[in-house]
């Protein structure tokens, strides 16, 4: 039998939490800066693209260097996901590459049932936000939609594992 806690569960480790805490800071940084002059500063896009690779790489560790079934499937969503969120691809989101670069840093956080659902999410979010985000443009600030996605992914994982919050 297969043990599904790694497909599922959200684990974190003391320092992943720390983590995420940067994550969420930045983000809604960058959502005010998205907000004000639809893009937010190059440098958040170069953070939180370190942060994907360092979370691959202890991933990758914390699998002895022999990427077993849950990092194949976690990072293989986390990839493709992004992939096809990028404004070039497309058939998730037509997204600008710093949105993307957000949205795998936030993904790589999250067991990958919490991937999938964090992009149900935004994409749920993002149908009655982006027009009101628009304001009359034909594209929209997305990182309060990221925001509100992680936010609510995080807040699904605790009100369904309440051990999470000892």
């Amino acid at each position: 039998m297969v043990d599904a806690s790694p497909f599922v569960a959200l684990e974190l480790s003391q320092y992943e939490v720390y983590g995420l805490f940067f994550l969420l800071g930045s983000f809604v940084v960058a959502s005010v800066s998205d907000l004000k002059h639809l893009s937010a500063q190059r440098e958040f896009m170069d953070v939180w693209i370190a942060v994907a690779v360092i979370l691959f790489i202890l991933d990758l560790a914390n699998a002895n260097w022999r990427p077993d079934a849950p990092f194949l499937v976690k990072w293989g969503l986390v990839i493709l996901l992004s992939l096809l969120s990028w404004q070039r691809v497309g058939l998730v989101f037509r997204l600008a590459p710093a949105d993307v670069a957000a949205c795998a840093a936030a993904a790589a956080l999250l067991s990958p049932l919490l991937i999938l659902l964090f992009f149900m999410v935004m994409k749920v979010l993002s149908w009655p936000l982006g027009p009101l985000l628009a304001r009359g443009r034909n594209v929209y600030p997305f990182m309060p939609v990221v925001t509100l996605g992680v936010v609510a992914v995080l807040g699904f994982a605790v009100a369904t594992d309440p051990g999470l919050m000892v």
